[in-house]
């Protein structure tokens, strides 16, 4: 069967909107095979396999390594100029590999399995990069910038929805299992059986999905040109600072959270996977106020507004166990993960758009490229170098203590244990601070100030509790202190579009 790629030079609405639904669709099926494949469950069967912290900290640098083909990708785009089949096949290839990683408990269980894994994980992550320059190109073209936040926020959302669900089920599944079958991995390798033939549907709608002609400049310093030029533009090198910086913040210390869940704290598979879905449950009802806010304001606002957020959050889980594990062990972390989920949603939003939205439409293959190499440099080196620090550091402490003695007292307080992973947890909370630095220092077009979103959450909320509650003092009572904390904190903080070397906003 041929199958056609057919290029529209002037997209019909109706055809536009068919697209629309049609990559809502595939992001269903994708997030399927995301949630089964990676994160959580590929931790959790790498460490029943026998994995090191550093072993999972290459199986979390791999994927952001094989970004580099995106730089091959550019040219096979800009030669065919049919975005739709490079993404096509490669997508076809990429969830085609998780094959590997089905197979390893019939081929190669145990500590060899973890080599089939590596390989497996390398396959997919390969195939999948040389995809996604075609997609985040045609993505720009595809989409109206008027509506980038809103339309991506909806799809974000269903996407969260169907994670949870499929979250939970793959969760009690494996549980299940277990307790037939202590000390098996075969629960896992069904699951991302599943996860794969969601991840082939996903082709299809991909396919279906309408492509607008390509728009290419032709400069005359050549394709090397093409790839230095973000670099040297001031403001889009300002953006790949700090999403590297941002981008090795989170992968310094993501993919041990399952690890600590698991290992430090002895958690069994379906609290670490209910945790999971809190997270998503709190991404899921913030991604479309944060799509409303983002088109309303300025991506980089919501950024200044919520990266702190995670910031603190990645932090506080060295309080999670100080000294051990204790009674408020886990509302502690249910806590985290709320402030997790609830920034995550706006980043993960924001962040794509602000580059989506500073990149050239003539030349943003090349810019939206450079920009996810720059991440995927941080992301590659943050992960080993988080497993080797908890590996180097597993036998080490650093504690701080309040003693008092005398008057016939003695008192010994533990307010801080840092043992093995923690150490990668305050490191990241450092590196965090500084991406927020960077990020003062971009500039996007109609950019709001800080004070603006602050000021609309707090009237959101304020309308929320009057649905909430027909009392007056209730909404009160929360709403003005809510409100007096937020414009402490801006009156301390930095204002935004300042660029002095006294103001935190400066270079």
């Amino acid at each position: 069967m041929h199958l056609k790629f057919e290029v529209y030079e002037q997209l019909p609405q109706s055809v536009l909107e068919r697209g629309l639904g049609a990559v809502v669709r595939d992001g269903i099926t994708s997030q399927i095979k995301m949630t089964l494949t990676e994160s959580i469950f590929l931790i959790a069967f790498a460490v029943a396999l026998g994995a090191s912290n550093s072993v999972v900290g290459l199986l979390a640098a791999i994927p952001p390594l094989a970004q580099f083909l995106q730089i091959p990708s550019i040219l096979l785009v800009e030669r065919t100029r049919i975005r739709r089949r490079v993404c096509a096949v490669a997508s076809v290839l990429s969830r085609s590999s998780i094959v590997l990683m089905v197979l390893i408990p019939v081929l190669s269980p145990g500590v060899s399995g973890l080599l089939l894994l590596v390989i497996g994980v390398t396959l997919h992550a390969v195939f999948n990069a040389a995809s996604a320059a075609a997609w985040n190109s045609w993505m720009k073209d595809l989409i109206p910038e008027e509506i980038l936040g809103r339309f991506f926020s909806k799809r974000l959302a269903v996407q969260a929805l169907v994670g949870i669900l499929f979250t939970l089920g793959a969760g009690f599944f494996i549980d299940w299992w277990l307790l037939l079958e202590p000390g098996t991995v075969l629960p896992y390798s069904i699951v991302f059986l599943v996860g794969m033939i969601a991840g082939l549907i996903g082709v299809y709608f991909i396919y279906t999905i309408p492509e607008p002609q390509m728009t290419l400049d032709t400069p005359a310093d050549g394709f090397s040109g093409r790839l230095r030029r973000p670099f040297k533009e001031e403001n889009f090198g300002r953006l790949m600072l700090f999403s590297a910086s941002w981008s090795f913040a989170v992968t310094l210390v993501g993919p041990f959270f399952t690890v600590y869940l698991l290992q430090v704290i002895g958690y069994p598979i379906y609290v670490v996977t209910a945790l999971s879905v809190l997270t998503q449950i709190t991404s899921m009802l913030f991604y479309q106020w944060w799509g409303r806010l983002s088109d309303r304001f300025s991506n980089k606002a919501v950024l200044r507004v919520t990266t702190p957020v995670y910031v603190v959050g990645i932090v506080l889980w060295i309080f999670a166990t100080a000294p051990e594990p204790h009674i408020l062990t886990l509302p502690l972390l249910a806590v985290i993960h709320v402030m997790l989920g609830l920034s995550a949603a706006a980043v993960n939003l924001a962040h794509g758009n602000l580059a989506l939205k500073l990149a050239p439409k003539g030349d943003s293959t090349s810019y939206l490229a450079s920009w996810s190499i720059s991440n995927s440099i941080a992301a590659i080196l943050a992960p080993l170098a988080g497993g080797i620090i908890a590996d180097f550091l597993s036998g080490s402490s650093l504690s701080f203590r309040l003693t008092w003695q005398g008057l016939g007292y003695n008192l010994d307080l533990g307010l801080i244990d840092i043992r093995g992973l923690e150490f990668v947890f305050v490191i990241s909370f450092f590196v965090g601070i500084y991406s927020i630095h960077r990020l003062a220092l971009v500039k996007e077009q109609g950019e709001a100030e800080e004070r603006a979103v602050i000021d609309a959450m707090v009237a959101q909320a304020g309308r929320g509790l009057r649905t909430l509650s027909t009392v007056d003092g209730l909404r009160h009572s929360v709403v003005t202190p809510l409100s007096q904390a937020l414009r402490t904190r801006r009156a301390r903080g930095p204002r935004e579009g300042m660029a002095s070397q006294e103001d935190f906003s400066s270079d």
